[in-house]
């Protein structure tokens, strides 16, 4: 679906479904500015976005999520990715995109990320109510996405402190479990791709807080929002870096149960030793003895 919405003079937000470039068109003459928001698009409604940019190979970027490092220039537009990521089993990334120039606001998102994009909208919708001060356009609606994003981003931080403490719980049960080491090592791949994830979203938002993103203009609200969203990614950096520490301890206790393992076996083994050596002696005495005996015998 494509969603268009504006602002009215009676400061109120109008959501409108279009299917053409020429509806688009129209409404943008009607209002200061747009965002125009595809949800789960199909192909036909990408070739939509491409065509709106005139761009035709964005397209086949948006079908396969490939996550913009840094804001590309795309003719007149802005086109930038917010990374998100979702951790069950795995950590899988899911971006929001986002094409600014200066009347107009376009979003691509899937399904897991439209919950994020919905929460966007409901604060658009309060703002334009009153609710917020300064001007709402599109830079407002870009440092929104960003704070629910970051904000999100604990979720998968904390799903995966959830993980680790149950490893913890089984390295302490059975230390001896050779599975063990190999989920600490998957859960660090997970970490070290989460931290990726942070670190992209952290210094794109730091190229649009210092002005490198010219469509994005950075008022001192913006600037607030955008800080705020910084400061979160800190927070979850923060966290995983203690989750990388919890991991080394799992580590450190399999080895420290493999340790005692070993000792157990080592015991064992002298132990076992000791009794073949006592049974030898013994064998060895009783066959002096017998000689001894025969030799009286034969004299």
């Amino acid at each position: 679906m494509i969603w268009v919405y504006t602002v009215t003079g009676m400061n109120k937000v109008l959501a409108r479904e279009v299917t053409s470039l020429d509806e688009v068109e129209a409404l943008r003459g009607e209002a200061d500015w747009i965002w125009i928001d595809l949800v789960e698009p199909n192909d036909k409604e990408l070739e939509f976005a491409a065509e709106l940019v005139k761009e035709g190979k964005i397209k086949e970027d948006f079908k396969a999520q490939r996550i913009y490092q840094q804001p590309e220039r795309v003719h007149d537009y802005f086109l930038f990715s917010i990374p998100y990521g979702v951790f069950e089993e795995t950590l899988k990334r899911y971006p929001i995109y986002l094409l600014v120039k200066k009347r107009t606001l376009l979003t691509i998102r899937s399904k897991v990320t439209s919950k994020l994009v919905k929460r966007v909208k409901k604060t658009f919708e309060a703002c334009v109510g009153g609710v917020c001060k300064g001007d709402i356009n599109s830079s407002f609606l870009v440092g929104r996405l960003f704070h629910e994003v970051t904000n999100a981003d604990l979720d998968v931080v904390m799903a995966l402190r959830e993980s680790i403490d149950k490893l913890e719980e089984k390295a302490l049960s059975n230390p001896a479990d050779r599975s063990i080491s190999r989920s600490v090592f998957r859960l660090k791949r997970e970490i070290s791709s989460l931290e990726r994830i942070l670190w992209s979203q952290r210094e794109l938002m730091l190229s649009i807080r210092e002005g490198l993103v010219l469509e994005v203009k950075t008022t001192v609200e913006i600037s607030e929002t955008l800080t705020h969203a910084i400061n979160n990614i800190s927070r979850e950096l923060t966290l995983i870096d203690s989750h990388n520490n919890a991991l080394e301890s799992v580590l450190s206790l399999q080895d420290l149960g493999l340790i005692h393992r070993v000792e157990r076996n080592l015991i064992y083994l002298t132990f076992m030793a000791l009794v073949v050596s006592v049974i030898l002696i013994l064998l060895e005495i009783d066959i002096l003895s017998l000689l001894q005996t025969c030799s009286r015998i034969l004299c």
